[in-house]
């Protein structure tokens, strides 16, 4: 167990939050392999050539999921309040706050994708690359994974955005130099600016022949 300290460890790196939206659901994992990560909840099960850092926001979820993600070998991050004095030993906790972004702790915002971000964010990683933060449902679906443990209806979504307003406050104020963006079609998550997901991946690919 590790209460976490604060370490910019991917300064001015850039860096691809997995969310779990739907629009995922036939996405080209492979694009992530080599890059720096974050994955939401069970994106860890892509493996750590996809997904190098796992976080959670959500007790019942680690119940879950714990024996399987004591064999992941990313990093493994929780703001879960009941789980900072864990003696979980791959574990890395750090408190949390309710609202908004912060530098000395994460932001739930209900959402594990939020606490990403601010985790992101506090590695000084720039710029952020949201994947799959569709935050509404898709096709009548919650996640491009099976493995949601509550089947809630569309009205989660409106909790998640009722916090957009702080989040985006909190980011131009606090953390000024660093851009995100919300790389997602077709997404009711409008604090942060839109990139097309076709022409920014054919942008990427082009750059990787030349290179």
């Amino acid at each position: 167990m590790s209460i976490w300290n604060i370490s910019p460890i991917w300064k001015d790196e850039e860096c691809f939050i997995i969310g779990g939206g739907n629009s995922l659901l036939n996405f080209d994992w492979n694009l992530l392999i080599g890059q720096l990560t974050i994955g939401c909840n069970n994106a860890f099960q892509l493996g750590t050539e996809i997904c190098k850092v796992c976080i959670f926001g959500d007790e019942k979820w680690f119940k879950h999921n714990s024996k399987e993600l004591n064999s992941y070998k990313g990093m493994v991050f929780t703001n879960v309040t009941a789980m900072l004095n864990s003696k979980v030993p791959y574990l890395n906790t750090t408190r949390r706050m309710s609202k908004g972004l912060h530098k000395h702790s994460l932001g739930w915002n209900d959402n594990t994708g939020f606490s990403a971000i601010n985790l992101a964010l506090l590695f000084g990683a720039s710029p952020i690359y949201l994947l799959g933060f569709d935050m509404k449902l898709s096709n009548g679906k919650h996640n491009w994974h099976d493995k949601r443990l509550d089947r809630s209806g569309a009205e989660v979504y409106r909790k998640f955005l009722r916090n957009q307003g702080k989040v985006a406050k909190d980011w131009r104020e606090k953390f000024p130099n660093q851009q995100i963006f919300n790389v997602t079609d077709d997404s009711d998550l409008t604090c942060f600016p839109k990139v097309n997901v076709e022409p920014f991946w054919s942008k990427r690919q082009c750059e990787l022949l030349k290179n």
